[in-house]
């Protein structure tokens, strides 16, 4: 915390309430101009003319007459010049338009009068805080200069847990973007593999196509082949019964009394065929079982599993699956 001395703060007061003052009489000759340029514009018949035989004309020309006497002035032209006033400058002095003048035209004529600035502006009416206001003000100023300066304490803080913050999110930042490039650079090589293997799965598909007509039609052709090897087999295995069943027909019609068993022998190759494939029969013709519903098909919906019926066609078996069931009855066809 900034500590200001008992022994500097008079000084420091002092400097402080003439640089005010200092501030003030420059704000009062804003409006200056040089001399010599207004001496060129002042009009010709400004002639000089006797302190002593003029008349007041304005307000303060008494009091600048007797300190201009005191001075051994005493004409107006010739206090113009070694003030160094222009014509319109000496007679705004001569109005008390102070504040129409420039610092240093108020110290020159100050000194032409044997005054100080202080007793000028007095002389004028123009008066200044006392001392003691001045140190009033300064201390104001100091209190506020040192919450000024705790408050700058505490922004240069804040600046630099910012600074050191925004460095860690620099830093941060160029690790993320570190990050980015990689993964762009390993997004874009796996793009380029994903469209190396998209265009291989590509071409496995089409072999897989190629592959998988051409399997089926080795397939159907293979499937013509069967059926037609199944066809001769079965032909050759049937061949007797297809050959004598159409005069077995013509005889059975010519000789209806023509004795059963002669029509059952053709059917031997039928039985040579069943055996061939491993096909089971279920039941025997006309002999009785007990009723299964995974064997048997009932005439009957009111048979029960385990009630004694006939069978009167035998069904098909291959291992565990019922090709076609047997076909019962509670009783036999009349004969």
């Amino acid at each position: 915390m900034l500590m200001v001395e008992e022994s500097n703060l008079f000084w420091f007061g002092l400097v402080l309430w003439l640089g005010g003052t200092a501030f003030f009489l420059s704000l009062l000759g804003g409006n200056k101009s040089t001399p010599a340029a207004t001496s060129s514009a002042a009009p010709p018949d400004s002639s000089p003319l006797p302190l002593l035989a003029l008349d007041c004309t304005y307000r303060f020309d008494e009091i600048l007459s007797d300190r201009l006497k005191q001075a051994k002035i005493f004409t107006w032209n010739h206090f113009q010049r070694k003030g160094g006033l222009t014509p319109l400058h000496l007679k705004q002095l001569r109005q008390g338009q102070l504040d129409k003048l420039s610092f240093a035209e108020l110290k020159r004529v100050a000194t032409l009068l044997n005054w100080s600035l202080e007793e000028l502006f007095q002389t004028y009416g123009i008066t200044f805080p006392s001392l003691g206001q001045a140190f009033q003000e300064v201390a104001k100023l100091h209190e506020q200069g040192q919450q000024l300066y705790n408050e700058k304490v505490t922004l240069e803080m804040d600046l630099s847990t910012t600074q050191t913050s925004l460095a860690i999110v620099r830093q941060d930042l160029a690790t993320a973007q570190e990050r980015v490039e990689l993964l762009e650079t390993e997004l874009e090589r796996r793009e380029q593999h994903w469209q190396t293997t998209v265009e291989d799965a590509n071409n496995q598909v089409i072999q897989l196509q190629q592959q998988c007509r051409r399997l089926r039609a080795e397939v159907q052709q293979q499937r013509d082949q069967l059926t037609l090897e199944f066809q001769q087999e079965t032909f050759a295995l049937l061949q007797t019964l297809l050959m004598n069943f159409p005069t077995a027909t013509v005889m059975a019609e010519v000789k209806p009394n023509l004795p059963a068993r002669n029509v059952v022998a053709l059917f031997g190759p039928l039985k040579s065929l069943l055996e061939q494939w491993d096909y089971q029969p279920i039941g025997e013709a006309w002999g009785q079982v007990f009723f299964d519903p995974q064997l048997h098909q009932a005439d009957s919906p009111d048979i029960r599993e385990g009630e004694l019926v006939y069978v009167r066609f035998v069904g098909y078996r291959d291992g565990e699956q019922i090709l076609c069931p047997a076909k019962v009855s509670r009783s036999l066809p009349r004969t």
